[in-house]
């Protein structure tokens, strides 16, 4: 029986990359003593997400571009890849990333890092709010091979879309991975029953039934900027269901599973025999009209006979 166990870490972030890089190869320690295969951390734990995401701050954007790294040459990168080859794990984490020639352009990346070194990076497609301002989008949603399976990623507001995890899923992902800076729509004062929290819950439940494969959600907490952040980093599998979860402070989630075997019973039999991907009938549906990026589109309401 092929066994794989996955942890996911709930950790606060700070404007202070060494202290993030510390509690991350910190964490990765600590995970490897669990008996972990694979770790995944946080939406923009090494350096520390956006203090609000409605507000543009100059100083924010320049601490940025001071603290990017380039993958994988930058030296925090090459602190977690020294210890996770010295352990044997897979790592996922957040980070802003330098493009290797353009220093000027960032990303909001995600980086899965393996035992040989560098498995990919997957820049964030879908940005939120002032997000615009300060990082390039990405352009697509790559699957990359492991030796524990098929892992595909996306960053928090990706999920909100489901041709994001869609595609994973086509392209073949076994696990799907979400570091995320996911707050409360307030203070954090009304606990679980706030609505982004609620919310938060139906995405990555749904997002893993719809695709019948695996959602590894890993999350900030506590107040970080302007905002407050509640944790619950999640193993949540093929049907949909939690399997683990971090809670709302500096955790971890953790849990041995059967990826493959998992799948192949939730597309087989465990959910009335359907399996979903093989039903899907792709549709042509037309682009945001308020993203058109055809520039020879005609305005809305011109007849396109």
């Amino acid at each position: 029986m092929n066994i794989t166990t996955i942890a996911s870490v709930t950790l606060p972030a700070f404007y202070d990359k060494t202290r993030n890089l510390n509690n991350l190869l910190s964490w990765m320690e600590h995970a490897a003593q669990e008996g972990a295969d694979l770790v995944v951390f946080p939406e923009q734990v090494l350096q520390g997400y956006l203090p609000d995401t409605l507000n543009w701050n100059g100083e924010a954007v320049a601490w940025q571009m001071a603290q990017a790294e380039v993958v994988p040459k930058g030296e925090s990168v090459q602190a977690m890849q020294k210890l996770a080859t010295q352990l044997g794990l897979h790592v996922v984490f957040g980070m802003t990333e330098r493009h290797p020639e353009r220093a000027e352009v960032l990303f909001n990346s995600a980086v899965l890092l393996g035992p040989d070194g560098l498995v990919g990076v997957y820049r964030k497609v879908h940005q939120p709010g002032d997000e615009k301002h300060v990082y390039y989008p990405g352009s697509d949603f790559p699957v990359f091979s492991t030796p524990i399976g098929r892992i595909g990623m996306l960053i928090c507001y990706d999920k909100v879309f489901p041709e994001s995890t869609r595609e994973l899923a086509l392209k073949g992902a076994d696990i799907m991975i979400m570091p995320t800076a996911w707050g409360y729509a307030g203070d954090g004062s009304a606990g679980d029953a706030d609505p982004m929290v609620d919310s938060y819950t139906l995405f990555g439940r749904v997002r893993a039934l719809e695709n019948q494969c695996w959602m590894i959600e890993s999350n900030l907490c506590g107040q970080h900027g302007n905002l407050h952040y509640h944790g619950h980093s999640r193993i949540i599998d093929p049907l949909g269901n939690i399997i683990a979860d971090s809670g709302t402070t500096e955790g971890m989630a953790i849990a041995s599973v059967e990826v493959q075997p998992a799948i192949m019973r939730a597309r087989s039999s465990d959910y009335l025999g359907y399996h979903f991907l093989k039903d899907y009938v792709p549709v042509q549906a037309p682009p945001s009209p308020l993203t058109v990026h055809n520039r020879h589109a005609r305005p809305l309401g011109e007849n396109h006979e």
